[in-house]
């Protein structure tokens, strides 16, 4: 793993990478969560996304690097949108690439990576088991062993997302970001915080998937115990030498933890409301402020990333369900 201080010019490296490849997503504002939190709250539309997800740009910037570098062969593990984002940049560095799916990952995710010309293997039922499997596989067949979240490349890319929010409204005071094992939030904290180093970053975790979160308060990264989640893209633990944890400890300034039943009814609410379906970790994010976990002050300027949208239809119909029961109409 390279070990490294990450900064800015990394950020700004990987995004004239990128730029040929990615979607510049729109940043809206919700009149629905400008209303609830009585400040002016802003949308980063990384659901639209190329594959539906922020991490085409840490897979894209990784991919290129790996190039550069002349790296023949990535292994990678991943819950599904890392593995779409890998898959699909590909496609452009036509890197030779495996990528290793737990047994009990998304089925719509699993076929989609089987339509690119990607090897994709399944093992494990959960993620941190397909993890060590992926390591394994690399270091037997000499290849290189990418995270999807633990790498610097990786975050590199994921942090510019950042860079597009601040250029197009510089006065943000807030950026409110899912944190799973930290590629995303370390990312743009790292661009955020170096553009306007009094912007807030406020990190959303899920309660079924707490692991960040609990090595934060611990001190040092632990393992949590994590349970199912419709939050899968931000489930599981953190690897023992994350560099995504100090830079988590070091640029986040505060925590909020997102209960599964509040996941559910904020993709309910997204929908009923800004008129588009997204994903559980998505909506962890949403409903930091939605929910009210954290309280903007009267007209700040807050961001949050929908960092994707890619939700199967039997998780939207078990939401439906829940909804209508709870409603009285079925």
């Amino acid at each position: 793993m390279p070990s490294r201080n990450m900064q800015l010019s990394d950020v700004l490296t990987a995004n004239r990478r990128i730029l040929p490849f990615i979607n510049k997503t729109p940043l809206i504002k919700s009149q629905w969560l400008s209303s609830q939190a009585k400040a002016n709250v802003f949308l980063k539309l990384e659901n639209v996304q190329v594959t539906g997800s922020f991490k085409y740009r840490g897979a894209t910037n990784a991919l290129i690097w790996a190039k550069e570098q002349h790296i023949p062969k990535i292994f990678s593990a991943t819950a599904g949108n890392h593995g779409l984002g890998l898959a699909e940049a590909s496609t452009h560095t036509e890197s030779d690439v495996t990528i290793c799916l737990p047994t009990t990952a998304s089925p719509v995710k699993k076929q989609r990576l089987k339509s690119y010309s990607v090897s994709v293997i399944e093992h494990g039922e959960d993620y941190d088991v397909c993890e060590a499997y992926a390591k394994r596989m690399a270091t037997q067949k000499n290849g290189f062993f990418l995270s999807a979240y633990n790498h610097p490349e990786v975050i590199a890319g994921n942090g510019t997302v950042a860079l597009e929010m601040l250029q197009e409204l510089p006065q943000l005071t807030t950026l409110v970001i899912a944190c799973g094992g930290g590629g995303l939030i370390g990312g743009m904290a790292i661009a955020a915080k170096a553009i306007n180093p009094r912007i807030k970053i406020i990190g959303a975790v899920a309660g079924n998937s707490p692991a960040m979160l609990a090595s934060i308060n611990a001190g040092r990264i632990v393992r949590a115990f994590c349970e199912k989640t419709i939050a899968d893209g931000i489930w599981g633990n953190l690897e023992e030498d994350s560099i995504t944890f100090p830079l988590a400890k070091e640029l986040v300034d505060d925590w909020v933890l997102v209960e599964e039943s509040e996941i559910k009814s904020t993709i309910f609410d997204y929908l009923d409301n800004e008129g588009m379906l997204i994903e559980g970790a998505a909506a962890v994010a949403i409903a930091a402020i939605s929910r009210k976990h954290h309280k903007p002050r009267p007209n700040e300027q807050v961001g949050i990333v929908v960092c994707g949208g890619n939700i199967t239809r039997q998780d939207w119909r078990e939401i439906l369900v829940q909804h209508l029961v709870g409603a009285g109409k079925a």
